[in-house]
């Protein structure tokens, strides 16, 4: 007799769909975490979630911090209401959480206004979007004109990642570095260890930003590290033309100095090479050699230093660029006398005088002979401001004093 046939239990769908498909529910899970960390908590992230569009932690909303920055690194007013107005704007864009505007608010604000706390925010706002070489770049920037900027340093603090190690100027020369887009970030006052390879026709480019007002003299310098290498400089704008500041050593194993006064808070490239395809390490220093004096910065008649009647000011002619303006108060009406005494064998001095109204006055007797003095006299109004510029002719430089007798 044959057996009856086994009857088998029949499988719940439900069960045959999760063995089928068991692989979804760990790749949900892998989903849910990407977009936990995506989207929770970061040093900038977390303050987006608050009602109301507060400031990303880091960011410097404070129009007032913009312009005083422009003072202090151009030596002068900002004296400009479209680029105010627009870091006003970027700073709302930021309450909005409108990140891509503020971006681009502030890329035209930094085109002018070239100061930390302008790229501070802009690094904040690249972090932001995750856009790392970005952040980067204006950190990098920041650093640049004051490499213990307390606001960045906070900031690269938070991150404690590849940004805020690629941020910091070099102190050794990072390869590839062979051309100005590649050109490593280098701060004046500090100096960098680097090398020319004899292996090819090496080039190291490095970008230095020069120091804020007043204007100063700089010294490149190239202490040569090796018995071979002969070092030529050149040296490009911020456009990256080149400029005549540039110097070729022709002996192998001597040193090179350079000495030049550009524009305070400018990006400079310096292209360092080995004459003849010589080749051997070499030491990098851009030294500020601090030699304004005390009245400076005052190159534009807004920027007058006040001098008292009878009171002589000791100050420096720096260089065929520089012009110094004063003002002063007569305490009655007479005719003064603007006595400027050389203490130079070399300056050749020269005098222009403004009235109150900063009309022009008048010119001191031309001084031909360097070395010389020269005096002037006009007539003042009781308790009236009056300007006179000191300037220099054919070129020359030097110190003097000048006083109103």
């Amino acid at each position: 007799m044959a057996a009856p046939p086994i009857k088998r239990k029949k499988k719940k769908k439900s069960e045959s769909l999760v063995r089928k498909y068991w692989w979804v529910v760990p790749l949900l899970g892998c989903v849910g975490m990407i977009g936990w960390i995506a989207t929770g908590p970061r040093w900038s992230r977390a303050p987006n979630s608050r009602p109301g569009g507060k400031p990303i932690a880091g960011y410097v909303a404070s129009t007032q911090k913009m312009t005083r920055e422009y003072a202090q690194f151009y030596g002068k007013q900002l004296n400009n209401a479209g680029i105010e107005r627009a870091f006003d704007q970027a700073n709302q864009s930021v309450n909005a959480m409108d990140y891509t505007k503020a971006l681009g608010l502030l890329e035209q604000v930094s085109k002018v206004a070239a100061v930390p706390v302008v790229f501070n925010n802009l690094g904040v706002l690249y972090a932001e979007r995750y856009d790392t070489t970005g952040a980067i770049n204006a950190f990098r920037e920041a650093l640049a004109r004051d490499i213990d900027y307390p606001a960045v340093r906070l900031n690269l603090d938070r991150m404690k990642d590849v940004i805020a190690l690629a941020a910091n100027p070099v102190t050794r020369e990072v390869e590839p570095n062979d051309n100005a887009t590649l050109a490593n970030s280098i701060a004046p006052g500090k100096a960098v260890e680097g090398e020319i390879d004899s292996a090819f026709n090496d080039l190291d480019y490095f970008r230095v930003t020069t120091p804020p007002a007043p204007r100063d003299v700089i010294s490149i310098e190239i202490a040569n590290q090796s018995t071979t290498l002969a070092p030529v400089l050149k040296v490009f704008d911020a456009d990256r033309r080149i400029t005549n500041w540039g110097k070729i050593v022709r002996e192998p194993g001597s040193s090179l100095q350079q000495t030049i006064a550009p524009a305070p808070n400018t990006t400079l490239y310096l292209e360092v090479s080995g004459y003849g395809g010589s080749a051997g390490a070499y030491s990098l220093l851009v030294r500020p050699r601090k030699l304004f004096d005390a009245y400076e910065p005052n190159d534009e008649i807004y920027n007058a230093r006040r001098i008292t009647v009878g009171t002589a000011a000791a100050a420096g002619i720096m260089d065929a660029n520089d012009t110094d303006y004063y003002s002063f108060v007569s305490p009655r009406t007479r005719t003064v006398s603007i006595v400027i005494t050389n203490r130079s064998t070399t300056l050749i001095p020269a005098l222009h005088t403004f009235f109150p109204d900063m009309r022009p006055g008048g010119s001191g007797p031309d001084v031909r002979t360097p070395g010389s003095n020269l005096r002037h006299t006009m007539k003042v109004l009781q308790n009236q401001i009056y300007y006179i510029q000191v300037w220099s002719r054919a070129n020359t430089a030097g110190d003097y004093s000048v006083i109103i007798e």
